[in-house]
């Protein structure tokens, strides 16, 4: 039997906790080994709830590579510390998977894939969205044609984190680092709306051209984070996509895609259970001729649940997905779904979106 696929954890903040039942599903297959947090006492109390030794505990994660038996890290941090410890743990021989977003610029970016590549280790970015079961089986249909010529393809991701009221369920305030344009690599987009863009380019296809505005200047955001931004999306296919994001507006939280096409169409309906971790795994729905056959169209009742009956995934929880999946790349050597050179793709779109916002003019992402 083949050795399990040892981890090291770095960052031990709130996406993390996320992260860890996909190391507790399958031990032998994949295991958390060693945790690193620059805050040595979060790292100890993950520690603890994750049953991992004293001696596999730092505040260094160049000391956990050097020092830990691990074959691979999970890195958990503040953006503006992706590439750095990416490329470090790289060119240590470990494998990576890095949380969204890729990097705060695209230079960051492309330099995390060349260190990767050039190490020739497996390199995944954590976007979850792609293991949602309803997801992936929506995927399929719309690249079997069910749904037609795609046509437009609209994405809302408003979270009223920054509302001013104390009573918000998430209110992190002034001072949050996810507020900050230099630490975040921007603001709404790269915190919040990076999930979404890449879903649509996993429904639709690739992005040729942005054109965007955003809104900055709120008192709760600092070095040029927009709390506010709408964008309008250009597929290579002729598609047009649409993106409307807020941290600030008194909306209730939204996280909703729609894919429009010529024979067909597909939603994400609004969970039962209105949280952002919710909204962040809510299954798809979708109508098609072929889905409903002999009956007729009816356009109150005819969205229904995507069939995930021939799917093989572990789970219906994506972050689990995700961390199996990128067990089984590093043990065969496949590239992920969500992989270095693919993610390259969406970051584009978030930095067209900003270089748009920023010259009032529309950006070719070939550009970029």
């Amino acid at each position: 039997m083949a050795e399990p696929l040892k981890v090291g954890l770095i960052g031990a903040g709130g996406i993390s906790r996320q992260h860890l039942p996909g190391y507790q599903l399958d031990p032998g297959r994949i295991r958390l080994e060693a945790v690193c947090d620059i805050r040595e006492e979060r790292a100890r109390a993950f520690a603890s709830e994750a049953e991992i030794g004293a001696d596999a505990i730092f505040s260094d994660a160049r000391e956990m590579f050097e020092l830990a038996d691990i074959d691979a890290v999970d890195i958990c941090t503040i953006h503006d510390t992706h590439a750095e410890l990416a490329i470090a743990a790289a060119e240590a021989g470990k494998h990576v998977l890095l949380e969204k977003p890729m990097a705060i610029s695209m230079a960051e970016c492309r330099s995390i894939v060349e260190a990767t590549e050039a190490a020739g280790v497996t390199f995944m970015v954590a976007q979850h969205l792609r293991h949602v079961p309803t997801y992936v089986a929506l995927r399929r249909r719309i690249q079997t044609g069910e749904l037609g010529r795609i046509w437009s393809a609209r994405v809302d991701t408003f979270l009223t984190a920054a509302l001013d009221d104390p009573d918000q369920p998430i209110a992190p305030g002034r001072g949050f680092w996810g507020f900050d344009g230099k630490r975040g690599g921007g603001g709404v987009v790269t915190l919040l709306s990076v999930h979404h863009l890449d879903l649509m380019r996993f429904f639709v296809g690739e992005v040729v051209r942005v054109e965007a505005r955003a809104w900055h200047g709120h008192p709760s955001f600092t070095n040029e984070a927009e709390d506010r931004a709408v964008a309008t999306l250009e597929f290579a296919n002729g598609a047009i996509g649409t993106l409307t994001a807020s941290l600030t507006s008194r909306a209730p939280w939204l996280f909703q895609t729609v894919i429009l096409g010529d024979e067909g169409a597909a939603w994400t309906p609004p969970p039962a259970e209105n949280t952002p971790l919710m909204w962040h795994r809510v299954p798809a729905v979708m109508t098609s001729a072929q889905q409903e056959g002999d009956e007729s169209f009816d356009p109150v009742t005819s969205f229904r649940p995507v069939d995930t009956s021939d799917l093989s995934l572990p789970t219906d929880n994506p972050y689990v997905n995700e961390i199996i999946h990128f067990a089984a790349c590093c043990e065969d050597g496949a590239e992920p779904v969500s992989g270095g050179r693919d993610n390259l793709e969406t970051m584009k779109i978030v930095f067209g979106i900003y270089e748009s916002a920023e010259t009032g003019r529309s950006v070719e992402l070939g550009s970029l």
